[in-house]
């Protein structure tokens, strides 16, 4: 990586450390809807300090940061992405420290919101801070910090929709997820979607003893259980009509960039147990997590789970249900689909959205790629591997989509950064990193003109 004695890196580093800790104590929850307000102030505040010019836009959720500084003429503009809500804490006696108290430990900081995603978008402020400082930022920036990633980014494609001429650049950069797990870099071209639904069935006005009403009473477990059982057959293929017409598979360079991407089936062995291995193993699981869609139940609830023996006919039985989707499938399309099927087994499911956010895709030939793929490798001394898609879900549409502009993902976090678990953590060594990944973005960018 850049070396220390880079006198800009480290003091970009310095800021950057600084103003994590300071960001961790703001217990910004979006599932609680804690600390938004406070959270988006503290960032206007610290990217107004950097140098940029600063606005806090209203939402129907929470407030969302925009920050710019105008690009030198004939110079292109990079659109940095990135999110100050957090997961809650819970369950907060398996933390070593307290979760919203920044903990220097181990050659790493600990606290919610270290690695996803505060500590991962302050590597972006600092460096950017650092160069403007230094004279020498040659791009134009702007940062786009929203506070609803960690519940699906419900308002941020309204507000992108209408603040179009204000987002508008030429590359869009975000850093929100981990390196791969040998810690080598990584440039990913794009996310898979997300639908997230809850169903619920009643049955009659309470629990019912299942010896005196069994066998004449209604049984909503039973019946949403084989409803959902119906969504998928036994090889995790989703039932549902038409749901695989819109699938895109990977083009010849992204079944190249999947053949080149390291594989250890003894790892996802150990991970996942050896049954688990077994709907991947004919493919590749890069294949699998990037291109193929899948269904997944994420909870189910139904009547008495305590201790000892309890026997009633549960009132009521609930489950939460997410699916992951590919280019070119549609949430909206799925979801009525979904609630289609559910109904044909019985129409008094009902069927609740919380979450919908379409998949991406960005080409690996798009304008400024190979300047990114090249900074990384400078900035860090390693090859980067290429990955066509990150099998989790962010908001990169509203690049793609809304926005219209190419936009990459350059992961910062360790790869145990322990995101959405207790002891999250962010390690020296790769908020550093990012800092350098990203002063070495910008210095290849400003040398490039805007795209046409």
């Amino acid at each position: 990586m850049s070396q220390p004695s880079d006198s800009i890196v480290a003091a970009a580093n310095a800021r950057a450390r600084h103003l994590l800790t300071e960001a961790i104590p703001i217990a910004t929850v979006s599932a609680l809807g804690e600390q938004l307000q406070e959270g988006a102030d503290h960032f206007a505040g610290v990217l107004e300090a950097a140098g940029l010019h600063t606005e806090i836009w209203e939402s129907p959720g929470a407030p969302v940061v925009f920050a710019s500084r105008s690009a030198p003429p004939g110079k292109p503009t990079v659109l940095f992405y990135g999110h100050y809500d957090v997961q809650p804490p819970d369950p907060v006696e398996a933390w070593d420290s307290p979760p919203f108290v920044a903990t220097l430990r181990d050659e790493a900081i600990f606290g919610r919101g270290s690695g996803d995603n505060k500590g991962q978008l302050l590597a972006h402020v600092g460096a950017v801070a650092e160069l403007i400082a230094r004279d020498e930022l040659d791009v134009g920036v702007k940062f786009l910090v929203e506070g609803e990633e960690e519940i699906g980014s419900p308002h941020i494609g309204g507000v992108a929709a209408t603040q179009r001429e204000r987002l508008a650049a030429d590359v869009a950069i975000t850093a929100d997820a981990p390196v791969h797990d040998d810690g080598r870099p990584v440039v990913i071209f794009g996310v898979r979607g997300l639908l997230f639904v809850e169903v619920e069935l009643s049955g009659a006005p309470r629990d019912l003893h299942s010896g005196n009403r069994g066998g004449i009473a209604p049984t909503p477990a039973w019946t949403l259980v084989h409803a959902l059982a119906s969504l998928r057959d036994s090889a995790g293929k989703v039932s549902l009509p038409g749901f695989y017409d819109p699938v895109r598979g990977p083009n010849a360079e992204e079944r190249a960039m999947l053949d080149a991407l390291p594989t250890s089936a003894a790892h996802l062995i150990e991970e996942l147990g050896a049954a688990g291995a077994e709907p991947w193993q004919e493919r590749s699981p890069w294949e699998a997590l990037g291109f193929q869609p899948n269904c997944n139940i994420a909870g189910l609830t139904a009547g008495y789970q305590g201790p000892g023996t309890k026997t009633v006919i549960p009132a009521r039985a609930s489950a939460k249900i997410d699916f992951r989707l590919v280019a070119d499938q549609d949430p909206e399309a799925v979801y009525d689909a979904l609630v289609e099927h559910l109904h044909r087994v019985d129409p008094e499911i009902r069927v609740r959205r919380t979450a919908s956010v379409p998949p991406s895709a960005t080409s690996p030939a798009a304008p400024f790629a190979n300047d990114v793929i090249a900074a990384v490798r400078t900035a860090t001394g390693l090859e980067p591997l290429l990955r066509p898609r990150l099998g989790g879900t962010t908001p990169d549409y509203i690049f793609t989509q809304v926005l219209g502009m190419p936009s990459i993902l350059v992961p910062y976090g360790p790869p145990d950064m322990n995101h959405h678990a207790p002891n999250e953590r962010m390690s020296l060594a790769a908020l550093e990193r990012g800092v350098a990944c990203t002063i070495e973005i910008c210095r290849r960018l400003g040398q490039d003109a805007p795209a046409i």
